[in-house]
């Protein structure tokens, strides 16, 4: 009794350690509107990071395209989401993308419904100050909850009325390498579906899982 009693606890206290450590989650957009469902996806990918109860690094990633080339993210609503609080903010904001000496700037955040597309209405999104010549690779920021806290970080969004709990701006480079001269030859937006683990937090798991049942078993063997 007392070996299965040290065993659950040592697994209770991994539990624990994993839920610390897997405060991190990626999801990819993958469901375009019909203006660039010609596009191959994933379009861009959403990574939120809980880095306490109250805030959450967000960064969403424009996705290869051709191989050689990315989306970029830009212009009206060129990032949203539906934020699972009743009053937070947004600030910090980096945006980066591969045009040589040239750094993209965000015009405005947007707090309220807010309608992106197809897509429904999501509580906050971002604008940036032009079209293409403005569009981003990535667009990072923090969110902090003004109302009440997040438990993880698949807590910080939750899905609107049509499934979704993010989305974006997608501009499909026109050139290759991109630049700013070169314009987007179609553009469009991108929702997601349901948010996954990390692969590190897995293997994380899954690795803590293996050594409990090696030791498991050597203590039984005694």
């Amino acid at each position: 009794m007392k070996k299965i009693v040290l065993i659950l606890s040592m697994i209770l206290v991994l539990l624990i350690a994993v839920s610390a450590l897997a405060d991190t989650i990626t999801f990819s957009l993958n469901t375009p509107n019909t203006a660039i469902s010609t596009y191959p996806s994933p379009y861009a990918d959403v990574t939120i990071n809980r880095t306490d109860s109250a805030h959450a690094t967000i960064t969403f990633s424009g996705d290869a395209y051709l191989t050689t080339n990315r989306y970029f993210l830009g212009d009206g609503s060129s990032v949203a989401l539906n934020v699972n609080a009743t009053s937070f903010t947004a600030s910090g904001v980096i945006e980066t993308n591969s045009f040589s000496g040239f750094t993209p700037t965000f015009k405005q955040f947007n707090y309220g419904s807010q309608n992106v597309s197809s897509f429904g209405l999501f509580n906050f999104t971002i604008d940036n100050k032009d079209g293409w010549g403005d569009s981003a690779t990535t667009i990072a920021f923090t969110l902090t909850n003004n109302s009440g806290t997040w438990g993880s970080a698949s807590s910080v969004l939750f899905a609107n009325a049509g499934g979704s709990t993010a989305a974006a701006h997608i501009f499909v480079p026109n050139t290759t390498p991109p630049t700013v001269d070169g314009g987007a030859i179609a553009t469009g937006y991108a929702s997601n579906g349901a948010a996954v683990p990390e692969p590190v937090t897995i293997l994380l798991f899954g690795s803590g899982l293996l050594g409990l049942a090696g030791f498991a078993r050597r203590r039984f063997k005694k």
